[in-house]
């Protein structure tokens, strides 16, 4: 097993579905079981829907109760980066898989210091089928995944750049961390990856895929509304053409 005990997976939630719900179950055992790294899960809803079925202290639940029917994802993101006492942070969604050793792999870039920021798989972001998706819950077993993979389809073709990333803690939180001008669903991932281009801090990749659980899609798996869908698109428009000096001075704003 690997320790990464210098590692934090930050996961944000919202239960929409129940295959949410066993998805993180299953991403959960997968990361407690493979590494020694803490764990914060953040719930934000009206009730708590989520319970922890492993009692660990490392891993940590918080619930937010928030009425609002668009899940602010960047606002919690940066809550529990602010959260987070490890120098390594991981960005995770509730239903994404990566391999303990691509994890790694990853964190190693970090500690020595080629990057702070680093997807741990290579662009290929396979998205799996109900059917596999409920065979896999049943056996957490990657070589599943591996044998399968040429049944399952490319989500976002070959440089998806969401899903998952890990990130120097303090260093990122410096760059901005998490832009909250993106508020519900959006382009939030393709800025990240501007904005850290733009502060001359190019992402490093791992070679090996990510794998994404099947869960229906939700009013938070879209544009909310047209007036959200325009703010979002013009935000990510707005930090594409800046340069470094002015990002700078525009995240001081934030």
């Amino acid at each position: 097993m690997n320790s990464l005990t210098d590692l934090t997976f930050l996961i944000p939630i919202r239960i929409d579905f129940p295959e949410r719900e066993e998805n993180l179950t299953t991403v959960l055992h997968s990361l407690y079981t493979s590494t020694h790294a803490n764990i914060i899960i953040l719930e934000a809803d009206k009730i708590p829907l989520y319970r922890v079925r492993i009692a660990d202290p490392r891993i940590s639940y918080v619930f937010i109760q928030d009425n609002d029917p668009v899940f602010h994802r960047t606002k919690y993101l940066n809550i529990l980066l602010q959260k987070t006492e490890t120098p390594y942070a991981g960005i995770w969604d509730s239903d994404v898989l990566i391999s303990n050793n691509q994890i790694e792999k990853g964190v190693d870039v970090l500690r020595k210091g080629k990057t702070i920021f680093c997807f741990p798989y290579d662009g290929h972001f396979y998205g799996m089928d109900e059917l596999f998706s409920r065979e896999f819950r049943q056996n957490n077993n990657f070589n599943f995944l591996l044998k399968n993979k040429h049944h399952f389809h490319l989500m976002y073709g070959c440089n998806a750049v969401g899903g998952a990333f890990l990130a120097h803690r303090e260093m990122y939180l410096n760059c901005g961390g998490e832009n909250e001008h993106f508020y519900g669903w959006g382009p939030e991932d393709s800025e990240r990856v501007k904005r850290m281009e733009i502060l001359e801090y190019t992402p490093y990749r791992i070679d090996g895929p990510l794998y994404h659980l099947y869960h229906p899609r939700g009013r938070n798996s879209f544009f909310f509304d047209e007036q959200k869908e325009l703010s979002n698109r013009k935000e990510l428009l707005k930090i594409c053409s800046m340069d470094k000096a002015t990002l700078l001075n525009y995240i001081q704003s934030w």
